[in-house]
């Protein structure tokens, strides 16, 4: 992704057109990574599977393979099933174990954190409710410029971007 101070400028001046209902797929070079994972990792698996099973059911060849297509399957579920819906009409935004109301959102920030594990620096919504849970959402979709234009035009005052 480009820098903040460039994706903070382009949403100032990009103007977007209500729509009812939004929705956000997984960003490109994330699916591409996933992919370049996932299936490799199950390839890998099928001929661990492979060689177990003419091995007389070798347990340790086996076992390797049931990681490898746990792990596979599920980078191609996280590609598959990822997707957020800003539903205007309804005033909600549902999605990745999230079924969240406008009315429920106390502050809504935009900024650079370091989220998880990872060592670097990556864009984020910081959403919190008014009954003080903190819900963060990585910005790893696609179309990231129109989701935080949408979100900042239905909340309005509600909505903040920190500067870095």
């Amino acid at each position: 992704m480009f820098f903040y101070d460039d994706f903070i400028k382009k949403i100032e001046k990009t103007k977007i057109e209500y729509k009812p209902v939004r929705k956000y797929g997984l960003e490109s070079k994330k699916m591409i990574m996933w992919l370049g994972t996932g299936v490799p990792l199950i390839l890998i698996g099928l001929l661990q599977g492979y060689i177990g099973y003419t091995k007389n059911f070798s347990i340790p060849y086996i076992a390797i393979a049931a990681l490898l297509l746990f792990l596979g399957f599920k980078h191609l579920k996280n590609i598959l099933m990822y997707k957020i819906v800003l539903d205007c009409e309804n005033k909600k935004i549902v999605g990745q174990g999230l079924n969240l109301s406008f009315d429920e959102i106390d502050s809504c920030t935009l900024k650079e954190a370091v989220v998880g594990k990872a060592s670097r620096l990556q864009v984020i919504v910081r959403i919190v409710t008014k009954d003080k849970r903190e819900i963060i959402i990585p910005l790893i979709m696609g179309k990231k410029i129109d989701f935080i234009c949408a979100l900042k035009d239905e909340l309005k005052e509600k909505f903040s971007i920190i500067k870095g």
